[in-house]
C-alpha cells in the first residue's frame, strides 16, 4: 500500500483509535458503536433494581451484598454507525505548502480507515458540478482500498460551495466530518441543517500557515483563485493587524457555529505533521480516543 496519501506504519498506528463520539444509534447493522437499545453484548452499561420477569443471570451479587436489593446489570447493544466525510474540494483547498487538499486527503484516509477498523460505514462527499458527488458507503477494512484510490483521484477544481451543496440531501443519522477551509458564507446553515438531520457534526478547519501567519510586505497583488478577482494591496503593519482581527472573527464565528449547533471544531495548520495533527491535535480536542 505504498502511496503518497497515507503508508502502512501509520495506519498500523490508526488501530489503536477510534472516533470519539456521544452518538446513540436506535437501529441499524450489528457494528463497533453504542446504541441506546438494551441488549446483551458485553458492553456495560449501568444498573437498576431487579423486577420480576428481569434475567437473573444478571443479578450483581456484590450490589447485593453492599445495597441488600437485587439490581441487575444493563448492557448496550453495539450498532453501526454511518460516518460521512465532506472533503471540500473547491479551489481555495489547493494553496499551501503543503497543499490545503493533501491535508484534506490524508486525514480523510486516516479517518476512513479508523471508522472501518470499528465496523462503522464510512462515505465520501465533494463538490460537484451542481450537486455532491459520492461513494457508495463502504464497509470493513477490506474496503479501504477502494475509498483510498477515490481520495488518491479527487481533484481540487470546484468553484461550487460545498455548503450550499450540503443542504441539497438528506441524511439519516450518523457522523458528518467536514474538511475544509471553510471559505464560505453558508456554513453556519450547513452546520444547522445537519444537525438537523441527526448528525454528530466535526468541522475540521484547514489553513495553512501562509493563511495564518502571513509574510508578506510591500505592494502586491491578489487574484482570488475561485472569482479571479484581482485586488492590488499595500502590506503595512495597519494592514496586518487588520487582518490579523478579520481572521481571529472568522475563527471564532465557525467555531461559535459548531458550539451552536452540538458540534466539534479544530482548527489545523498545514506546517504540522500527519501524525501530530492525528494523534495530538484530534486526540487533545476529543476527536479521538
Amino acid at each position: 500500500m505504498e502511496n503518497k496519501i497515507i503508508d502502512p506504519i501509520l495506519l498500523k498506528k490508526l488501530e489503536r483509535f477510534k472516533l470519539n463520539t456521544n452518538i446513540l444509534l436506535n437501529q441499524g447493522y450489528n457494528g463497533g458503536r453504542k446504541s441506546n437499545a438494551k441488549g446483551s453484548s458485553m458492553e456495560f452499561s449501568d444498573y437498576k433494581e431487579y423486577a420480576l420477569g428481569d434475567d437473573f443471570r444478571k443479578i450483581d451479587w456484590n450490589a447485593y451484598g453492599r445495597f441488600q436489593k437485587l439490581y441487575v446489570k444493563v448492557f448496550e447493544e453495539e450498532r453501526q454507525a454511518r460516518v460521512n466525510i465532506f472533503l471540500d474540494t473547491s479551489l481555495s483547498m489547493d494553496f499551501g505548502d503543503p497543499k490545503k487538499s493533501l491535508i484534506g486527503k490524508k486525514i480523510a484516509a486516516a479517518l476512513s480507515y479508523i471508522s472501518l477498523s470499528h465496523l462503522d460505514a464510512v462515505k465520501i462527499y465533494s463538490n460537484g458540478d451542481d450537486e455532491l458527488t459520492d461513494t457508495p458507503y463502504c464497509n470493513g477494512k477490506n474496503a479501504f482500498r477502494q475509498l483510498l484510490k477515490h481520495i488518491e483521484n479527487t481533484s481540487f477544481l470546484s468553484k461550487n460551495d460545498l455548503f450550499q451543496l450540503i443542504k441539497k440531501r438528506n441524511y439519516k443519522k450518523g457522523i458528518t466530518i467536514i474538511l475544509s477551509d471553510l471559505y464560505s458564507e453558508h456554513v453556519e446553515e450547513a452546520i444547522k441543517y445537519l444537525s438537523y438531520r441527526n448528525q454528530t457534526v466535526i468541522v475540521v478547519h484547514v489553513l495553512s500557515k501562509a493563511e495564518l501567519e502571513p509574510d508578506l510586505k510591500g505592494d502586491l497583488r491578489f487574484i482570488d483563485s475561485e472569482t479571479e478577482e484581482e485586488k492590488d494591496l499595500s502590506i503595512t503593519n495597519t494592514v496586518l493587524k487588520a487582518y490579523e482581527k478579520t481572521l481571529k472573527n472568522f475563527i471564532m464565528k465557525n467555531k461559535e457555529s459548531c458550539r451552536k449547533y452540538g458540534g466539534k471544531y479544530i482548527l489545523l495548520s498545514n506546517d504540522l505533521s500527519i501524525e501530530e495533527m492525528l494523534f495530538d491535535r484530534l486526540v487533545k480536542h476529543g476527536i479521538l480516543r
